[in-house]
């Protein structure tokens, strides 16, 4: 099926919406610091990584072993991985990039997610430390996801509107035109009202008295100061390397 813009749009909307589900379900469990704590992961042997670390270290163990990581938007926290066992043919011919780890931003998005937690869970340790860590996994596929699909899919579909001009900065190496260019503030704005209505829409019916009720503002924030800008730092990547 050839890339259709509006159809783009519609898959981002909906893994910002996977996003916003997520991170609801996290700060249900407090902050749990300890769990971001190095030395004290409570394994035996003891190890030297946090909890988190070491939870996402196995479970990207287990994903590159059954190919997460040959899909574009699939981008791993961890080098070193294993090699796939099962190989599959994922690249879609759509796009136009020859090296994967070339729009891997997933450094930056641990550092933001480390950053939003105490934002949104209570400050205090209720003891689920694997729960957490569990739930701050799952974060962070989910946001790594939608970060690497839009790099990809939204770069080459504003690509095609385009050509010639896109293919002029991409000649001219030119990054600060590329962003220029790829900036909707329009758009951004529409992003940012549509994650505050969906927070408020996702937690209307939820009763207080079962489940945490949190603000909106911290992740709508969130999405301003992280997500937005480290997408279209994506796409500048993704176009860069188009020749």
């Amino acid at each position: 099926m050839p890339l259709n813009l509006d159809q783009v749009v519609a898959r981002l909307a909906g893994l910002e919406e996977a996003i916003l589900m997520k991170l609801l379900d996290r700060c249900q469990f407090a902050y749990n610091e300890a769990a971001y704590t190095p030395g004290i992961s409570g394994f035996d042997p003891p190890e030297s990584a946090t909890l988190l670390e070491l939870r996402l270290l196995h479970q990207e163990t287990v994903d590159a072993l059954f190919g997460r990581y040959l899909v574009p938007e699939e981008r791993p926290f961890y080098t070193g991985l294993p090699r796939p066992r099962r190989l599959v043919t994922t690249l879609d011919p759509e796009l136009h990039i020859r090296e994967l780890e070339t729009i891997n931003l997933s450094g930056r998005i641990l550092i933001s997610y480390l950053e939003l937690l105490p934002q949104i869970c209570k400050p205090d340790s209720d003891g689920h430390l694997g729960s957490s860590v569990e739930h701050d996994v799952i974060c962070l596929q989910a946001i790594a996801r939608r970060i690497h699909y839009a790099a990809c899919y939204v770069a080459e579909s504003k690509y095609r509107l385009e050509p010639a001009v896109y293919q002029e900065l991409i000649d001219r190496q030119d990054e600060k035109s590329l962003m220029e260019r790829l900036t909707r503030k329009e758009v951004e704005q529409e992003v940012l009202r549509r994650v505050e209505r969906k927070i408020r829409s996702l937690q209307k019916a939820s009763d207080p008295n079962n489940r945490i009720i949190i603000a909106a503002e911290p992740i709508v924030y969130y999405f301003r100061d992280w997500i937005i800008p480290l997408t279209k730092e994506g796409e500048v990547r993704y176009l860069m390397q188009r020749r």
